[in-house]
């Protein structure tokens, strides 16, 4: 391998720091020759290809190791086309319905950041809710440019840093299916708590490792992806944010709505097969048919201590 090439490194378990009590839960798939900006983009029709995945007997925290080194995946995703599949509205629908549950606790509404805010539709959503500042970061250019105008000038390309925002600019900080992908969400989340107001809050969602389906599924869950690097259930998510400071408010179950055609690209159907299901529910109309269901994600809202 070329120098300069894509690294493989090794990773520790982000609740205790250490790999002293891993155990090898499903073997790596994936080789180097398959890797193109498209395995990072929002939604895709799932591929089956992930890291090696092994499980911290000690936290129960499951992540994978070793992992591609950051600068071979922060370029991945700058060139990706992430920009939510098609149904990024209907994503923006459901955490915007489930504001209902943040805004009560905010101090104040002096600003709103979503970290990976992708094409800004949730920006959007959360615009004409009177935050004196809506920012979004967004590492994919495309994603980016892709955006309403009415948002265009709030997204950054980037990715959240210590230098990225004055400090305790914003009252609430958001994350939507992004803390799975974080290599380091230790950092990230220290980051976020200097960025927010005494008492702020974080919003975030991600996949429930946990959940019956994702069990059920085991290896062929959709959740097992490259882009996801550490997985989380509803004990090691509080773990996390309390690990670095956070009070923990509410750790909830969230439901999707989406089209039944798109439900079906996530299904584990077999290859050959896929494509007729797909055809014939588009022909027939019935995968227009919206669904409304949690098949595997978890919400939580933590706060950080007002004094």
């Amino acid at each position: 391998m070329a120098p300069d090439g894509p690294t493989p490194i090794h990773t520790y378990c982000p609740l205790d720091g250490t790999d002293d009590a891993d155990v090898e839960v499903y073997p790596a798939n994936w080789d180097l020759t398959r890797l193109d900006p498209s395995v990072f983009s929002a939604r895709r029709m799932p591929d089956r290809i992930h890291y090696r995945m092994v499980r911290n007997r000690r936290t129960g925290c499951l992540r994978a190791d070793p992992v591609l080194d950051e600068r071979t995946v922060l370029g991945l995703y700058r060139a990706s086309d992430a920009t939510g599949g098609g149904v990024s509205g209907l994503a923006a629908d459901t955490y915007a319905r489930l504001l209902v549950r943040v805004l009560p606790h905010l101090p104040d509404r002096r600003g709103v950041l979503e970290v990976g805010c992708g094409d800004g539709a949730f920006l959007e959503r959360v615009q004409p809710l009177g935050f004196g500042l809506v920012r979004g970061l967004e590492p994919s250019r495309k994603a980016a440019a892709s955006a309403a105008p009415a948002v265009r000038s709030c997204i950054i390309e980037g990715v959240l840093g210590p230098g990225s925002f004055p400090a305790e600019s914003f009252s609430l900080v958001c994350g939507f299916q992004v803390l799975d992908h974080l290599l380091r969400p230790n950092d990230v989340l220290s980051d976020c708590m200097r960025l927010l107001a005494p008492g702020g809050v974080m919003f975030w969602i991600c996949h429930d490792v946990g959940w019956w389906l994702p069990r059920l599924l085991g290896r062929y869950s959709p959740i097992l992806d490259l882009e996801h690097v550490v997985l989380y259930d509803r004990a090691t998510v509080r773990k996390l944010f309390e690990k670095n400071g956070y009070e923990t408010i509410e750790v909830f179950g969230v439901r999707n709505r989406y089209p039944l055609g798109f439900w079906m690209r996530l299904a584990p159907v077999p290859a050959p097969v896929k494509p007729a299901v797909l055809r014939f529910l588009e022909a027939t109309r019935a995968g227009r048919v919206m669904i409304d269901t949690n098949l595997g994600n978890l919400g939580i809202i933590a706060r950080k201590p007002a004094a």
